[in-house]
């Protein structure tokens, strides 16, 4: 099982489900234990090859791998996602890559 983080931003989105929608953040809790298993795979996302995304209910969760560690980079509703990936990407050394 690879390990895994979370940017803030998608922590901060799967703490506040969690206490609002417990449903849902459950769907995401199994969706990266499925990630983490190597079980599923998303498809790419448009020009930033190296990003995946999941649809999840209403949500999307856009992910990547960098030397066989997850990262979950956006949590987000599917309105509001790309926005915030631009902006996440644009603005993060967390998420460059050389």
């Amino acid at each position: 099982m690879r390990a895994y983080t979370l940017t803030k931003q998608a922590f901060k989105t799967l703490t506040a489900l969690a206490k609002n929608d417990l449903k849902t953040a459950k769907k995401l809790k199994k969706v990266i234990e499925k990630l983490r298993q190597d079980l599923i795979s998303g498809e790419s996302l448009q020009g930033y090859s190296q990003f995946k995304k999941i649809r999840v209910g209403k949500f999307r969760l856009i992910y990547t791998l960098q030397d066989q560690l997850l990262i979950i980079a956006i949590i987000e509703k599917r309105e509001t996602v790309y926005q915030t990936f631009e902006h996440l990407f644009k603005h993060s050394d967390f998420l460059n890559f050389d």
